[in-house]
């Protein structure tokens, strides 16, 4: 009995010594269970190994990455035992997902082949991001349909947009979610506050000072002055971009001076045939070739394009026109190895702008008088970008990018000057009384504004991703420097033959150069956490910059001041339900966040204001015994409390597609009430009236002196002005898109887009008013009253635009026609009672205006009646118009394209308050070709 216990006692060490030796290898294993993963990459079509590929490995919830080589190998290192799914992340290229158990060492062979886009995937018209706000894509066959002659043109395509004939001559602002028929004026923040970027790098245009509208009495530049506006669209070609995103709602923080918007360009990449275009139209023609090389074994891709185009204002005249150049060299290089994908860029732009106008000898007797305003650009981008594909790194990317961009503008003037009486002239550079000489009959006055704006931008950002518990996590993080400085020699002329010979406020030549530059810097930081909970997912990103002028004069209250954009935007995507069989994608969203815009160079330093009285005009039959004297004030319009502009937006927006049709809707609300604005003031300015007849003209034997003639001491009030923060710009409104499948056969798509906007424009301060024609007391402008009323209008607009596209790959053609219908627009001015509460004696007192002030003949004129039509609302039915165009392919070889817009027009008249309104009756239609080659 004991013997047999032991035995058996012994058997079951024997048994647990002999599982220790069988699981220990096991569990030392277990530790080490790891596999090297690699292998090759081939191009379906070509035959040809595929580099610089990202290649994907997906376990769980972690994501390995690797680039293929130059020769289309790849490999991940060392992965831990398991099943991945392999798969690729390239635009060019796909290939089918491919599921492996890891459990040794292990090749691949994956095939890829490049992406052929469906019929589903092509737009004509703007496609609605999917991205975490609203925004367009319009990508490069929508735009070759479109035939766009500047960037102008693309804002057609926009929810609200609509096409417009070309104004080439003019300066083309951007007004997104605005009425049509927005005032421009002290309104400029909307377009000023809209950033355009080009691969990356801003276009900065706080610099711009190209101004001469103090200088002349009817300023010739004024329909093409962009001073204060922002970008100048007509600037820009169409030819070399591949895909815009036109950001209408909250940006990410890493974007910022900006109030409105975003627009961002990218340009075409890449191998590429040559392609040339030519077209034509009624107010212009154009002309652009642009290739595209691919040096494999240097991992290296050139893109070279060069664009021409001249414009009239009239097709029937030559008198007044716009030429555009330009042309960039542009190069990408790629170093790939198993850790990381670095991407070094360039590129050299050049562009030039040309606005001419001439006098028509038939209708004007100054044959000398000439306009011409130059813009020449130079600009070198360059950046550097490193994709880390190491798996489970911290560090997703880090990039390094910077511009710097020379212009050289000019405005060059010469108009035919007349007095048509004994006229002075004033012309002081110093401040106080002086004695005056009489201004030349006639003459040719010459004037040149001489501009040489030099930016630069530096952008340094980081990107991280990690996990905390379920919470996947990408974080941003950078900084922007942005310094711009005018060079330019300024305004240029001969002080003693001015163009403007009789005006008592004008300004007087100033160099560019003694300007202080503009230093912004900015830093931010951003965190995009994406989650799920069930079959719900979220996706949130917040952030916030940080935004300051640095270095300014401790005088201006925005010296060194922080700016804070903080802004959220978050998705969340519902499960997905069946209609039909068919699933129901349903994402909502909403964001907001605060934009702020710097004010640019002119607005902090601009020009001096020269107020001019004439205080003697003793005019002599004999000119050496004429006489005159003049007394001169000099005000400094720099605002020191100007602030920078900052506009609050939120939105929600709705997001449905169901079996390839799709419906966007977004409601938003923007609210701006710190524009920027010039804003008129009042100061009394005291001067010498003295009596000519105090001095015997007939029985002169010398020169007079000034002191000779008696004067009594008079003052009055002239108008001033400056730059203030008062205008304030509401935006509400429904913005929407529907996109439908293609119907077979004809592979036809309907789209329906469309804005319901509502714009109110106001003048947040109080204003001022003088009267410069009633006397008092034997002199004018002797009061300046205020007036508490709201000067502003509000202005709604509701369109829509119904496109019918079809795209017909075997037969090359592409037709299209939309139904662009303006189903009314409103507008009404904001009431104002007319009635000051204040007024101001030249001695500078103010009295309350009360009902007795209604009565006092000094004042009473400022008691304005208005007329209650003024504030009514004014409302214009429908204005719709039918647009059509049509592309032919030859064996992608050539492509013809041809569009009429307004081939059919319905305005009917209406009645508005009981008056009939005419608008009936034809509108030509306004069409064009063009021609392209591929080579």
């Amino acid at each position: 009995m004991l013997k047999r216990e032991v035995n058996c006692t012994n058997c079951r060490k024997f048994l647990n010594l002999v599982a220790l030796f069988i699981l220990l290898p096991t569990s030392i294993l277990a530790q080490h269970a790891t596999g090297i993963l690699s292998g090759h990459l081939w191009d379906k079509d070509s035959s040809r190994v595929t580099d610089s590929v990202i290649i994907l490995a997906k376990k769980d919830q972690a994501t390995y990455r690797t680039v293929s080589d130059t020769k289309g190998n790849f490999s991940f290192g060392e992965l831990p035992f398991g099943t991945y799914k392999i798969n690729i992340q390239s635009i060019l290229f796909k290939t089918q997902e491919v599921n492996i158990h890891l459990h040794k060492d292990q090749n691949l062979e994956l095939i890829v082949e490049k992406i052929q886009r469906t019929l589903a995937e092509v737009y004509v018209t703007a496609n609605e991001s999917k991205g975490m706000t609203s925004s367009s894509i319009i990508d490069r066959k929508a735009m070759q349909h479109l035939q766009p002659s500047s960037f102008t043109d693309l804002l057609e395509l926009l929810p609200g947009g609509r096409a417009k004939d070309p104004k080439l001559t003019s300066m083309n602002q951007i007004r997104l979610r605005e009425v049509s028929d927005a005032p421009a004026s002290n309104y400029d923040i909307s377009s000023l506050g809209t950033a355009f970027l080009i691969d990356g790098s801003p276009i900065n245009t706080s610099a711009n000072l190209q101004s001469a509208a103090a200088y002349f009495a009817s300023d010739p530049n004024s329909s093409r002055n962009s001073v204060n506006k922002g970008v100048d669209m007509r600037t820009l070609s169409t030819d070399q971009i591949e895909k815009v995103e036109i950001i209408r709602g909250i940006p990410s923080v890493e974007y910022g001076d900006l109030t409105s918007g975003l627009i961002k360009i990218e340009r075409i990449k890449g191998a590429t045939p040559i392609n040339a275009r030519m077209k034509t139209d009624g107010f212009s023609k154009l002309f652009a070739v642009g290739k595209g090389f691919d040096l494999p074994t240097q991992q290296l891709t050139i893109n070279a394009d060069l664009g021409y185009l001249t414009s009239k204002a009239d097709p029937t005249s030559s008198f007044e026109n716009y030429k555009r150049i330009n042309g960039s060299l542009r190069l990408e290089k790629h170093w790939v190895n198993s850790r990381y994908l670095l991407k070094w860029n360039t590129a050299i732009d050049y562009s030039s702008n040309i606005d001419n106008k001439r006098t028509d000898p038939d209708n004007s007797y100054a044959l000398t008088d000439k306009y011409k305003s130059t813009y020449q650009s130079y600009g070198l981008a360059t950046g550097i970008k490193s994709e880390i594909t190491k798996p489970n790194s911290l560090l997703k990317s880090w990039e390094v990018s910077g511009k710097l961009n020379y212009q050289h503008d000019k405005i060059d003037v010469i108009q035919w000057t007349q007095a048509r009486t004994a006229t002075v002239l004033l012309n002081s550079l110093q401040a106080g009384e002086h004695d005056i000489q009489y201004l030349t009959p006639s003459y040719a006055a010459e004037f040149t504004a001489d501009g040489k704006p030099i930016t630069a931008f530096l952008k340094a950002m980081t990107q991280l991703m990690f996990y905390t518990s379920e919470l996947q996590h990408q974080l941003k993080l950078g900084t922007e420097t942005n310094y711009s400085k005018n060079l330019g020699k300024g305004q240029i002329y001969d002080i003693n033959y001015p163009s403007n010979i009789n005006a008592v406020s004008s300004a007087r030549p100033r160099a560019f150069d003694t300007i202080p530059g503009m230093l912004n810097q900015s830093a931010f930081a951003e965190d995009m956490v994406t989650f799920s909970i069930g079959r719900h997912s979220f996706a949130t990103s917040v952030g916030i910059r940080a935004m300051m002028l640095a270095g300014m004069s401790n005088k201006y209250s925005i010296a060194n001041k922080v700016y804070f954009d903080p802004r959220i935007n978050t998705k969340w995507t519902l499960p997905k339900v069946f209609v039909n069989n068919k699933p129901l994608s349903i994402t909502l969203g909403g964001g907001y966040g605060l934009h702020t815009k710097m004010p640019t160079t002119d607005q902090l330093h601009p020009n001096a204001q020269y107020i001019d009285i004439v205080q003697l005009n003793f005019f002599h039959n004999n000119p050496a015994f004429r006489k005159a004297n003049a007394v001169t004030y000099i005000n400094d319009r720099t605002n020191y409390d100007l602030q920078a502009a900052i506009n609050k937006k939120f939105e929600l927006n709705a997001d449905f597609a169901l079996n390839q049709n799709r419906l966007t809707i977004t409601w938003f609300r923007e609210k701006l009430t710190s524009g920027f604005r010039t804003t008129n003031q009042y100061n009394a300015y005291s001067y010498k009236k003295y009596n000519p007849a105090s001095v015997d003209a007939a029985n002169l034997e010398t020169p007079p002196l000034t002191s000779d003639f008696t004067y009594e001491l008079l003052s009055r009030y002239y108008n001033t002005s400056t730059f203030t923060n008062g205008s304030t710009l509401i935006k509400n409104g429904i913005e929407f898109q529907f996109s439908s499948r293609r119907v077979p056969v004809v592979n036809t798509r309907f789209t329906l887009n469309g804005a319901y906007l509502r714009n109110t424009y106001i003048n947040t301060f109080p204003f001022y008013k003088i009267n410069q024609e009633i006397t008092v007391n034997k002199n004018v402008a002797q009061y300046v009253a205020l007036y508490n009323d709201t000067d502003g209008s509000f202005k709604e607009q509701f369109n829509t635009n119904i496109t019918t596209d079809s795209y017909l790959p075997k037969l090359g053609l592409t037709l299209s026609a939309s139904i662009q219908s303006m189903w009314f627009t409103a507008s009404q001015n904001a009431w104002k009672s007319g009635t000051p509460v204040q007024y101001t004696d030249i001695d500078g007192k103010t009295h309350p205006f009360t009902e007795e002030s209604k009565n006092d003949p000094n004042v009473n004129y400022f008691n304005e009646i208005y007329n209650e039509s003024l504030f009514r609302r004014n409302r214009v039915p429908i204005d719709l118009q039918v647009n059509i165009k049509a592309s032919k392919d030859f064996k992608k070889k050539a492509t013809i394209s041809m569009f009429v817009n307004r081939l059919v027009t319905y305005t009917p008249d209406y009645t508005a308050y009981g008056i009939l309104r005419k608008r009936s009756g034809f509108n030509s239609p306004y069409f064009g070709m063009e021609l392209n080659f591929n080579f």
